[in-house]
């Protein structure tokens, strides 16, 4: 049995005694349980902050700024394309200069700045300030996502990688809840307590933008400083970019992961900004309020996308060490193609209450397989010396695929009229990463020689 499977990832990875070795998991060498629990808060609270502002803008923008229904879904996708044109300026120069400098400076750096952005943003007083609040948002977005990346892939050992990669998924579910149980619905709340719609808005942003400020100070007293281990000596951060680049020319497994970053990011994405916006219309058009369509969208993200996803995300880390991890991205791709198209089907979603459950725990189940096999081939395949710059380009062609989908997303949203027509979309998009893992699996799945000292 043992001759069929091959040897074991424990076999061809043993773990380093000089790490920290918790249940399942061995961590690197140098990092303290302090520094564990660090970054399991700034998991949890890069996506509460990150997922927010897609998810309550509709709020602003029917209460606040009272935009015509036929402008929301234009205006809804040129915001978030704004966002990602700015990642995708700054993420591979942020990942390569995390490398010389370190994750925490920047990490909490990234934390201040999107609070200022949350601090601003609701003081917008019409879609032109939107926009110019909306680059200081984008620019702590590039930030965040690489650092928690990279410092996920830095601390564990190969051997516990996919379960620790499931696992942190767990907690990143859990921030994602926690925005759309407590951020999403406390527009609500504030509505109850008799504010207006204005001021609802403006609470509820200036709420996140403290709990940036209070991460900030955390990851500043908690996580480690200074370079990763491995890096022993501090090349051009233009060197470390172009570096991320070329490493996909080189092995077809990371040009895999950076395709599949870009849909599995869209397809995250996709859902917190489409998903409150199709029951905001949808309930208006039945005479509900904003607030209540809201609540009722904030319910299924939260308590069924986002369990379901918490619920099969550790599995999906063990699947991963468990079978070639090509092979766990196309499984991952298959599961999210079926919850995609599913939840696109579905015309009301206020009168399929059966259906679109089960369509919310298929779409909670597929979108965490992606990210989480995804991540675990990129942590694989990454050359350690490069990791941030590799981490970068990941995120940056995520960021991309954010941006098409939402650009496209929301003119099929204004131009169809129908609110969930991105996410049939990115079920389609899923279908084709599916078919480019079966092909790497079969014809590309070859080792890869290490870099060699000119090289690197």
């Amino acid at each position: 049995m043992a001759g069929r499977r091959g040897p074991s990832l424990m076999e061809r990875y043993p773990p380093d005694p000089r790490g920290k070795h918790v249940l399942v998991y061995w961590f690197m060498p140098g990092y303290s349980y302090l520094n564990i629990l660090t970054l399991l808060y700034a998991a949890v609270f890069n996506l509460t902050l990150l997922t927010m502002v897609n998810f309550v803008q509709p709020y602003l923008l029917e209460e606040v700024l009272q935009i015509p229904r036929g402008e929301q879904g234009a205006l809804t996708g040129f915001l978030a394309a704004l966002q990602e044109v700015v990642v995708i300026s700054l993420m591979g120069l942020v990942g390569a200069l995390s490398d010389r400098t370190g994750r925490r400076v920047l990490f909490s750096i990234g934390f201040v700045i999107l609070a200022l952005g949350y601090f601003l943003y609701p003081l917008a007083s019409s879609p032109e300030q939107l926009i110019a609040f909306r680059v200081v948002v984008a620019v702590g977005a590039a930030i965040l996502p690489v650092m928690l990346g990279a410092s996920l892939i830095d601390f564990i050992q190969e051997c516990s990688r996919g379960k620790w990669l499931g696992t942190t998924s767990i907690f990143n579910g859990l921030g994602v809840i926690l925005m759309s149980i407590v951020f999403g619905q406390l527009p609500e709340r504030f509505e109850w307590m008799g504010f207006s719609g204005a001021l609802a808005g403006r609470y509820t942003f200036w709420i996140a933008a403290a709990v940036g400020i209070v991460s900030a100070i955390l990851l500043r007293l908690g996580f480690k400083g200074g370079p990763p281990p491995e890096v022993k000596d501090k090349p051009s951060v233009l060197k470390n970019f172009a570096r991320g680049i070329t490493e996909a020319r080189r092995n077809p497994r990371i040009a895999l992961a950076y395709a599949s970053g870009f849909i599995s990011r869209g397809d995250l994405v996709v859902v917190g900004t489409f998903f409150s916006l199709w029951f905001v219309q949808v309930g208006v058009d039945q005479g509900m309020t904003t607030g209540q369509a809201m609540g009722r969208a904030a319910f299924l993200f939260g308590a069924v996308i986002q369990l379901s996803a918490i619920c099969w995300a550790y599995f999906m880390g063990m699947i991963c060490d468990r079978i070639n991890r090509t092979s766990a991205v196309a499984i991952g791709f298959g599961i999210a193609a079926v919850g995609y198209l599913w939840l696109g089907s579905i015309g009301d979603p206020f009168s399929a209450e059966s259906l679109i459950l089960f369509a919310c725990i298929a779409t909670g189940i597929g979108e965490t397989s992606t990210v989480v096999s995804s991540a675990a081939l990129l942590g694989q395949e990454a050359p350690p010396q490069y990791r941030g710059a590799v981490v970068g380009v990941y995120n940056k062609s995520g960021a991309i695929g954010i941006m098409l989908a939402t650009i496209v997303g929301g003119l099929l949203v204004d131009r169809l009229e129908i609110p969930n027509a991105p996410f049939t979309m990115m079920g389609l998009c899923n279908l084709i990463i599916l078919l480019a893992a079966i092909g790497v699996r079969i014809w590309g799945n070859k080792p890869v020689p290490p870099l060699s000292k000119e090289a690197a």
